[in-house]
């Protein structure tokens, strides 16, 4: 049976409106948490660090649901891992909501050495100590991982094993401090690395496993465009991001030409999901990304695809075998 890696960016909404944790998060999360256990599915939930060092400063109430739920999550043979977005460092709460008062912070990268491995430390503490899980993965918020070199002692420190922030192909500069370049990564299921992240390296110290992608044409992003808009099928999540620069650009080019996609379930009807497993049949393995905030009905029926037709890994599993 082919393998697929599902991970979950565990997180609130980073831009225009943060939404709230009940419906962003914790109620979405729960819908995946019982597709899976039905499935006797496992997958690998990113949990924003940053999010829950900021909650335990402020000392919100919903620390307390949230650390119920990813006490569930490895209680169903899931993983927690660490991911950090620091523009947290420049948020306040307001009701049940949350401000950004700026994004200067938006990239690790635009913090020093110090506090770059403080905040990776005080992250792997605070899920630890929730979950009694070791944490040995990681995910760079907004894809950030580059250059890596500024991040290899914070992994070191932490103890961490596992990256999947790769995604072979992508390359974005709009956004303020919001910057990948993954155009020269390796183009493989996964590999070894050790200073560079973009490099493999058969003797290095830590293990990518790439976020998967592929080539779609236009017509067939905007027949999916169609096929979502009659069904009407609003995300899960009460929250908004932040805007992307050049829409109409981006849509044109998407019309017109083939462009590059993650391996995901949202923002797909069936039809383009499927259409995109093809795409993807000649793969052993596959690694894809999903947010329980934009999260839909359409989406977990594409879930549960894959749960029912494909082998699922732990983050344990994942580095005892390909590490």
């Amino acid at each position: 049976m082919r393998r697929a890696i599902l991970t979950f960016d565990y997180e609130l909404f980073l831009g225009q409106d943060s939404g709230t944790a009940q419906k962003s998060i914790i109620e979405p999360t729960d819908k995946v948490i019982k597709l899976l256990k039905v499935n006797s599915a496992k997958a690998i939930f990113f949990v924003d660090a940053t999010y829950l060092l900021a909650l335990k400063k402020y000392a919100s109430k919903d620390l307390e649901a949230i650390s119920r739920q990813l006490k569930e999550i490895v209680k169903i043979g899931s993983s927690v891992e660490l991911h950090l977005h620091p523009q947290w460092l420049d948020a306040k709460p307001e009701g049940e909501r949350w401000i950004f008062e700026s994004f200067e912070h938006y990239r690790l990268h635009s913090l020093s050495k110090d506090k770059i491995e403080e905040l990776f430390i005080d992250g792997v503490a605070i899920l630890e100590e929730i979950t009694g899980q070791k944490i040995r993965a990681f995910r760079a918020g907004g894809w950030s991982i580059t250059p890596f070199e500024l991040l290899k002692n914070a992994f070191k420190n932490s103890g961490l094993l596992l990256d999947m922030s790769v995604c072979p192909g992508f390359y974005k500069k709009e956004l303020p401090m919001h910057y990948y370049d993954f155009r020269n990564a390796p183009n493989e299921e996964y590999y070894k690395f050790s200073s560079d992240v973009l490099k493999k390296d058969n003797r290095g110290e830590f293990l990518e496993i790439p976020v998967t992608t592929y080539s779609m044409y236009g017509i067939d992003l905007a027949i999916n465009n169609i096929l979502k808009k009659l069904k009407k099928d609003a995300i899960f999540g009460d929250g908004k991001g932040l805007a992307s620069a050049n829409v109409q650009g981006n849509v044109l080019k998407r019309v017109f030409k083939k462009n590059l996609r993650r391996a995901t379930i949202e923002g797909q009807s069936s039809w383009f999901f499927k259409k995109s497993l093809k795409k993807l049949r000649d793969k052993k393995l596959l690694s894809f990304v999903m947010h329980p905030k934009t999260l839909n009905k359409e989406a977990l029926n594409n879930l549960q695809y894959l749960v029912k037709n494909f082998e699922t890994l732990n983050s344990a599993e994942i580095i005892k075998e390909y590490f």
